[in-house]
């Protein structure tokens, strides 16, 4: 199993003022610690592994291996439930005002859709600054905001190319969706399943499900399920017991291991804490209180 790891730098050890912050890391486990917050910054991440669900003001976005996702100065922002669930991110934070680039500054200020497909084409200049700040030489400045304007402009060029593409190929895209629609099959789907309704060998399917969202086909039913709990826990009566026999798990033990292993939380207590005041709650304090990566994460996770 893939080790949890977190490098973060932030301020001076940036070297150059318009970069505030930068960071990679990996989680293996779900877990709690991600409270709303907002940043005086513009904050990109790149989501190259795993996939999350985050919130900016009063939209939900769910994320797949390979988005891209911006937020803009003073946007509040968070993750749903609170938690940072299994992924590999890589993020930084650009004080825009700073760059030597006006044109840059407004292109910024213009964007309308803050996420989209192209992470693994800009985590190379991410690594690059990175690879300065591990080893700061006297001319580590000047590289650090070449860097910089590099990765900002690829990210702005993607912008303009991607912002109305489709996540998804159609045919995985026809999968995607039928996937939605039997997630309460009894017996749950299987890998066959997928091969005789998308009419591709099970190497396809395998290669489509790595590429397009980073899991298994059998892991990516098994997320998905738990959204479905999720939703039936928030808002119906429905027994747990029940839900998890409906989604297609053999016992309650069972449900209950896996739902607490992708969400951090026992169905118990995600269905005490999964109210819409809750909710409103957590949003209101990232407004009033300003809470950066730095304050929720130890060094080792």
């Amino acid at each position: 199993m893939a080790r949890a790891y977190i490098e973060r730098y932030f301020g001076e050890q940036c070297l150059i003022p318009a970069l505030k912050a930068i960071g990679q890391s990996r989680q293996v486990e779900a877990r709690e610690g991600m409270l709303p917050h907002h940043e005086l910054y513009y904050e990109v991440h790149l989501v190259l592994d795993g996939a999350v669900t985050w919130w900016v003001e009063d939209e939900i976005y769910h994320l797949q291996p390979g988005s891209v996702f911006v937020t803009k100065p003073g946007e509040a922002h968070g993750s749903v439930e609170n938690l940072v669930q299994p992924s590999q991110l890589t993020w930084l934070q650009v004080d825009a005002a700073l760059l030597p680039d006006r044109t840059m500054q407004v292109e910024l200020a213009a964007l309308q859709q803050r996420t989209w497909l192209g992470a693994n084409e800009l985590v190379g200049q991410v690594q690059q600054l990175l690879a300065e700040i591990r080893q700061p030489q006297s001319d580590s400045p000047r590289l650090m905001m070449a860097h910089l304007q590099l990765f900002l402009g690829h990210l702005l060029r993607q912008y303009g190319q991607r912002r109305h593409e489709l996540h998804f190929p159609p045919p995985f895209e026809a999968l995607m969706g039928f996937i939605a629609e039997r997630l309460t099959a009894v017996p749950p789907l299987t890998i066959d399943d997928l091969c005789q309704q998308s009419s591709l060998s099970r190497s396809r399917v395998f290669q489509l499900f790595e590429q397009h969202v980073g899991q298994s086909p059998i892991s990516y039913i098994n997320s998905q399920r738990i959204e479905r709990a999720k939703q039936w826990l928030q808002t119906s009566d429905k027994l747990i017991t029940d839900i998890g026999l409906e989604l297609g798990y053999t016992t309650s033990q069972h449900f209950a291991t896996v739902f607490k292993r992708i969400t951090g939380m026992a169905p118990s207590e995600y269905r005490q804490s999964a109210t819409l005041g809750m909710d409103w709650q957590r949003r209101e304090i990232g407004r009033l209180y300003r809470h950066g990566h730095w304050d929720q994460v130890g060094e080792e996770l």
